[in-house]
């Protein structure tokens, strides 16, 4: 079953991913983006600090996980979006 994601819905987006590079002109420049791991999240805000502290140990779980990817440099990418309505 494939499941796609919608980001932009999300509160909290972790990404593992990885550029692939092709040469145009003897040049390498960035083809596509690989996604290794995508874990998005909605805030709780009843338990936002433990939620936050939780998404940052899984962080570093990942990075740990791609440190030695044979595919080159892993990029590991925590956003937080924030958005206050009506304050």
């Amino acid at each position: 079953m494939l499941t796609f994601i919608n980001k932009e819905a999300s509160d909290i987006i972790l990404e593992a991913y990885y550029w692939d590079y092709k040469l145009v002109d003897n040049v390498a420049t960035k083809d596509k983006k690989v996604v290794l791991a995508c874990i998005t999240l909605f805030r709780d805000y009843s338990y936002q600090d433990d939620q936050i502290a939780d998404t940052l140990t899984l962080r570093a779980n990942l990075i740990e996980a791609y440190a030695n990817h044979p595919d080159g440099e892993v990029m590991v990418q925590l956003t937080i979006n924030d958005e206050h309505v009506n304050i």
